[in-house]
């Protein structure tokens, strides 16, 4: 009996030296970049860059599932602040963002995202949501159009899908195999793997140099990183179909965007679909273009941010 205890210490001893070296190393690798804000009992990282006077309105960004801030702002962020007011934040739980109790429901997400630009003082921001982050944007959007210039989806998950989602998503919320799985298995195998993943994730267009340093997706593999984004896809279907009924309610200017290749969120169950159930919607399909169309058609995307805010403006 002594001795199981003794190998059970030391196996929680292991597993927490394995997973806090990976979140050590991580945070050396992937510092904040932005600064924080306190929102009710969340603290936010935010970049907000560009200047505040603009005839532009300002720019929200929400990344998508597995990323951080970093992934926005290498794509559209730096390219929009020229001109315009551009803020970027890392969703609850997400890179350096906190996260507490139900943080992976879409509604909390909109609601955090939102609380952040009144304490920034930004109005009426035209907002830019990506993949899951395309979902949060919706969410935000039905919640608050009225304080709002417009919406641009890019590639969101919007619509019921069949099957479920990859199976570490869910083993992460179970109670012991989730922990070892994220002190063990998602340190060691995920870092290993990344790179395949990347390219994976970005075809059939080929992802930028660097990526996986200039991104911060080393983030991803800390246990708490893991953990939160395995409970935003985990239980982001039950919420899709909670919501995509109301999408009909959405009377602000909005731009749908998705790659006629993207195999991980398919363009005729969800972005076709909105532009049915949104009146007004405007829809762009990008040729043999995959999932990760923020980086592979960035001039196409500003174009058409661009071109929602003349339509704002007229």
């Amino acid at each position: 009996m002594r001795m199981s205890i003794i190998i059970i210490v030391i196996l929680l001893l292991a597993l927490s030296g394995v997973s806090g070296c990976a979140s050590w190393t991580a945070e050396r690798k992937a510092p904040p970049i932005g600064s924080f804000v306190q929102v009710g009992v969340e603290r936010m990282h935010v970049v907000d860059a560009g200047p505040r006077e603009s005839a532009k309105p300002p720019v929200v960004l929400i990344h998508g599932a597995s990323v951080n801030l970093r992934d926005m702002k290498l794509a559209l962020g730096d390219a929009l602040a020229p001109e315009r007011r551009v803020i970027i934040i890392d969703r609850p739980g997400r890179g350096y963002s906190t996260r507490n109790g139900d943080g992976y429901r879409l509604d909390a997400q909109a609601s955090a995202i939102k609380a952040v630009v009144d304490e920034l003082g930004v109005h009426n921001p035209i907002v830019v949501g990506q993949s899951l982050g395309g979902a949060v944007a919706l969410n935000y959007a039905l919640q608050y159009q009225s304080e709002m210039s417009g919406l641009v989806l890019l590639a969101p998950v919007s619509h019921e899908w069949p099957g479920g989602v990859a199976w570490y998503n869910n083993v992460s919320g179970w109670p012991v195999a989730g922990f070892l799985l994220r002190r063990l298995f998602v340190p060691i195998y995920g870092q290993l793997t990344a790179e395949k993943n990347i390219n994976d994730s970005f075809a059939p267009d080929a992802a930028p140099e660097e990526y996986y340093d200039n991104s911060g997706l080393v983030l991803l593999f800390r246990a708490k990183d893991f953990k939160a984004n395995a409970a935003d896809v985990a239980h982001l279907k039950e919420q899709i179909i909670k919501q995509q009924d109301l999408y009909g309610e959405l009377q602000l200017p909005v731009a749908v965007v998705t790659g006629t290749a993207d195999t991980t969120v398919s363009p005729k169950i969800h972005s076709a679909q909105l532009e049915r159930d949104i009146p007004g919607a405007e829809l762009t399909l990008l040729p043999d273009t995959g999932h990760a169309l923020h980086h592979a058609e960035t001039a196409r995307i500003l174009e058409i941010i661009d071109a929602l805010t003349e339509r704002v403006s007229k």
